[in-house]
């Protein structure tokens, strides 16, 4: 169970980074690195941003997340299921397991919805 690290010029690994930056010109945010322990807080905070906001569609741009843990995820399905109704979280290239863990675990969570384009 651990998470992947980026070497160093040591060879000692590095803590996993998870940067988010605003969308140029629509609500949402580009996320990039890895969502696991040492960065959820960096998430958590980003999301429930985005709950306050008030947009009727959040666009996260997920493309150069490398890493997720089911525990991150699950901070997604607790931000989305406070959306106010008619609001979603649009999330746009996730990886895989993103993907995989909310079918498995939020199949029916309305307020999400994945986009591969």
């Amino acid at each position: 169970m651990g998470t992947q690290g980026q070497a160093s010029a040591a060879g000692v690994d590095a803590p996993p980074r998870l940067t988010v930056s605003p969308l140029p010109g629509r609500g949402g945010v580009r996320a990039a690195g890895e969502i696991g322990l040492t960065t959820h807080e960096t998430w958590r905070r980003a999301l429930e941003e985005a709950v306050r906001e008030g947009e009727a569609v959040y666009d996260l741009e997920l493309s150069e997340v490398t890493f997720v843990d089911v525990a991150g995820v699950g901070v997604l399905a607790d931000a989305a299921r406070r959306l106010p109704e008619g609001r979603r979280f649009v999330l746009h290239r996730p990886p895989p397991t993103l993907r995989r863990v909310l079918e498995l675990f939020w199949p029916d969570l309305t307020a999400i919805e994945v986009s591969m384009s």
